[in-house]
């Protein structure tokens, strides 16, 4: 019944798509003026390269579970431009016959696709453990960033606390502030790193490769440092993050099943980086 659904769901989204189109086309016979340029299509999937480099990793808050501040070099990788959505991993799930760890309590990723709605398939899969978020990046050829790709991701090269710089400006970013509460479809706002990754401080927490341990340098061991919690980093649509920041880490038992989402990255060849060098 569900594949049956799907199945309905794409069909009626594409004839939309194509509707669109149509009437796109029609009005540019016409020879009317358009009074903006069309957006920038977003694509599910999409990879940023990450080139290699030193960026800022932590913080000075000797309070933080993020301290201390130190300069971090990683190789080269690709991260995905956006969040993993609903239709991606009902893809997944189609394909593979996955069902996600949660199926079994009726508490996954599913009921919050549930009826499918082209709005609901760009909205960032969530109540995914993280054995569920590795299996479908597995699936790609891809697999979870560690925590410290992910905040070079987010943060650049600079150090800096939000996305887009050090000082907070309102509705950048699907977080309390915003007053959706709930995540929104990917690339809806205006929450982008310096090297083009989207939704890095809001719309869901993300699950990590990275086991949680406390960071070479603190002084202070965490009882939970160890091998048995994952890194979540990122904040949801229902945090504050005025105060917020970008180094900051949470740990849960990679069964969690919670508002926690994922997106995926994978090492970057020499061909890869060679190509980018050229490209510019």
């Amino acid at each position: 019944m569900f594949r049956n659904a799907f199945v309905v769901f794409i069909i009626v989204l594409a004839v939309m798509l194509g509707l669109s189109a149509c009437g796109s086309k029609e009005v540019a016979e016409e020879g009317e003026a358009v009074s903006e340029p069309a957006a920038p299509a977003i694509v599910p999937g999409e990879m940023v390269l990450i080139p290699a480099g030193d960026f800022i990793l932590g913080t000075d808050d000797s309070k933080s579970v993020a301290y201390p501040k130190r300069t971090i070099n990683l190789p080269a990788f690709w991260i995905d431009k956006y969040e993993v959505t609903n239709s991606e991993f009902l893809d997944f799930s189609l394909k593979t016959g996955y069902q996600g760890e949660g199926a079994k309590e009726g508490k996954d990723w599913r009921i919050f696709f549930t009826p499918a709605t082209p709005e609901k398939a760009r909205i960032p899969v969530v109540y995914i453990t993280w054995n569920d978020a590795q299996a479908y990046c597995k699936s790609l050829g891809k697999r979870l960033p560690t925590e410290e790709e992910w905040e070079k991701a987010a943060r650049g090269t600079d150090g800096r606390t939000y996305p887009w710089g050090n000082e907070w400006i309102n509705n950048r970013s699907n977080t309390y502030e915003a007053g959706y509460t709930k995540p929104q479809p990917i690339g809806l706002f205006d929450d982008v790193s310096p090297f083009g990754v989207h939704d890095m401080l809001g719309n869901v927490q993300e699950w990590t490769a990275s086991w949680y341990v406390t960071y070479k340098g603190n002084p202070k061991i965490d009882p939970q440092s160890g091998r048995t919690l994952r890194v979540v980093r990122g904040l949801g649509a229902n945090h504050k993050a005025k105060q917020g920041n970008l180094w900051e880490r949470s740990a849960w038992p990679p069964e969690a099943l919670f508002n926690f989402g994922c997106r995926c990255a994978k090492e970057a060849t020499p061909e890869d980086v060679a190509k980018a060098a050229q490209a510019k």
